[in-house]
């Protein structure tokens, strides 16, 4: 029996099956600012039960470009592209994640306290340069026609305001203003089922935004990631 190294492979052994996929954006996209990055990153992990589809968006910053203000510091979007014949239904959810809490203007709200207020879902693209991508997940009212608030909220948002800092925070967040420090969880309904490769592919193409058009971020590609992976490809043998 010969076994062969392939990029899934790498990936299930990378990552346990229960954890979802990863992914760390960290390959600089564009924006107003055109400053080194500056440690400036996020991750998301992405899930999926039937038709319920699972985000867990961080931001994982170590640092951020010059220039930079309180706001821009912020995840305020998340864009990809789901499969053709599959959008979002509903945002049914958008809550703290575990160990973060909120900051300024919601500074008494802790992990699993909605934050839905805040957060739009759009099957409709985005703005800016999230123009290429169909389904949008956002704290912007920057979005064309078709946005919808989570859980039942209105679509009018404060944004950039709203959006996920780093920990530790990197410039301070207004009193006035609302943020989450590391990490919110959305759950969204689509109107299909992925698979588990489709997932993979949207997981993959998905790209970030800081601020309002500060900075966007993209994951890095496929080949990057087998150099990252590299180490265990040990694992894999070829057996006869």
């Amino acid at each position: 029996m010969k076994w062969i190294a392939t990029p899934i492979m790498l990936l299930t052994l990378a990552l346990p099956l229960s954890a979802g996929v990863i992914v760390d954006y960290v390959v600089d996209a564009g924006g107003n600012n055109t400053d080194p990055l500056n440690g400036l990153a996020a991750r998301a992990t992405f899930d999926i039960s039937g038709h319920q589809l699972l985000i867990q968006l961080e931001n994982t910053s170590t640092g951020v470009p010059a220039g930079f203000s309180a706001a821009e510091q912020l995840v305020v979007s998340l864009g990809l592209n789901l499969p053709v014949g599959v959008a979002f239904a509903s945002g049914d959810s958008a809550v703290i994640g575990a160990g973060s809490h909120g900051l300024g203007a919601w500074s008494a709200r802790g992990a699993g306290d909605s934050v839905a207020e805040q957060w739009l879902w759009s099957n409709s693209f985005g703005g800016d340069l999230l123009g290429a991508y169909r389904n949008i997940v956002t704290t912007s009212s920057g979005l064309p026609a078709g946005s919808v608030g989570f859980g039942g909220h209105n679509s009018s948002v404060g944004g950039p305001y709203g959006g996920i800092a780093p920990n530790p925070l990197h410039l301070a967040i207004p009193p006035n203003q609302p943020a989450v420090r590391s990490r919110i969880d959305f759950t969204l309904t689509l109107t299909g089922t992925l698979s588990a490769a489709q997932l993979a592919e949207v997981a993959q193409g998905s790209m970030v935004e800081f601020g309002s058009d500060a900075r966007y971020l993209r994951v890095p590609e496929p080949s990057s990631l087998l150099l990252v992976l590299a180490p265990l490809a040990g694992l894999v043998r070829r057996r006869g």
